[in-house]
């Protein structure tokens, strides 16, 4: 049978202080009811723990036995007790991100970064890939959030959030977008509806849902068909081929930002306002957020929201 906790306790505390008066101090109980503890103890055990002589007492073989058994298990206890505070106290965990390729991988790290600054024991994994793989992966409990680009949602390329609790995050310019030569060469006769829909277009799918939400936004329609001869999941390849007269593309205007201000890439507008991609931050509608997604969701909202 386990001898009493509470007895180990005190046993704990005067054997450490080496004194019956500073154990009680440190209990904050009498001295009297430390010593009935430790008499009770040496009871239970049917060994002598301490050899009292006058004020000072002196460990037996059987105490100092006892104290090698008693010591870790009470440092252990403690430090257990300690690290709930703390996941009491600080945030902790792991969250499984995913995000559209762009924006995960040059908008999302640096809020990231500071997230995991503020707090320290929070680590993330941040999967990149196209909404509609994303999607499925909340929805299946692979991924605990997900950030999720929607233009359009009547392309058929467009995410399904129904069932999903979304927060609006932020919106960024989408931009039609061309070499200088090939505008030179493709645009000199002008810019309008029937001029752009004959031309070859970079997008990142074969149906081009880009290039056609483009032409939705700024034309109310969508040409019948529309050349793409390279359709690739990548912002920066897109770029990459547009830069090299492969045709127009479509990317976020921040992602050609520089490359315009160099005068290597030029805009296609029109009279209205550029179309508009919605970055929207999913998580299954019936799993009840911990602590630690509601201070990340309240932090990058507010981190990204003016960007």
């Amino acid at each position: 049978m386990l001898p009493d906790f509470n007895r180990l306790r005190v046993f704990f505390h005067v054997h450490r202080a080496g004194s019956v008066s500073a154990a009680a101090q440190a209990l904050h109980v009498t001295q009297s009811a430390v010593s009935q503890s430790l008499a009770k103890l040496e009871e239970e055990l049917g060994v002598q723990l301490f050899v009292r002589r006058h004020r000072a007492i002196t460990p037996t073989p059987a105490a100092a036995s006892l104290f090698s058994v008693v010591e870790p298990f009470v440092a252990a206890l403690q430090g257990g007790v300690e690290a709930i505070h703390r996941a009491r106290d600080e945030l902790t965990g792991t969250l499984r991100l995913g995000a559209p390729a762009e924006f995960g991988a040059r908008r999302l790290p640096e809020a990231l970064a500071r997230f995991v600054d503020e707090h320290p024991g929070v680590r993330f994994t941040l999967e990149l890939g196209h909404p509609t793989a994303l999607v499925p992966k909340v929805e299946d409990g692979q991924l605990d959030l997900a950030f999720v680009d929607v233009f359009d949602v009547r392309l058929p390329t467009a995410p399904r959030l129904a069932g999903l609790r979304a927060i609006e995050v932020m919106d960024e310019a989408l931009v039609l977008f061309c070499a200088p030569a090939f505008e030179r060469a493709q645009l000199a006769g002008g810019r309008g509806y029937a001029r752009l829909a004959k031309l070859p277009f970079v997008d990142y799918h074969p149906t081009a849902p880009a290039v056609r939400g483009w032409f939705r936004h700024h034309f109310e329609r969508v040409p019948a068909r529309l050349c793409v001869p390279l359709a690739v999941e990548s912002v920066q390849a897109v770029i990459a081929a547009v830069s090299a007269g492969m045709g127009l593309g479509v990317a976020p205007s921040h992602a050609i930002d520089r490359a315009r201000a160099a005068g290597e890439l030029t805009v296609i507008t029109t009279r209205r306002r550029p179309l508009s991609n919605r970055i929207t931050l999913v998580r299954a509608f019936e799993r009840v957020p911990t602590r630690l997604e509601q201070t990340f969701v309240s932090y990058v909202t507010g981190a990204l929201a003016g960007r």
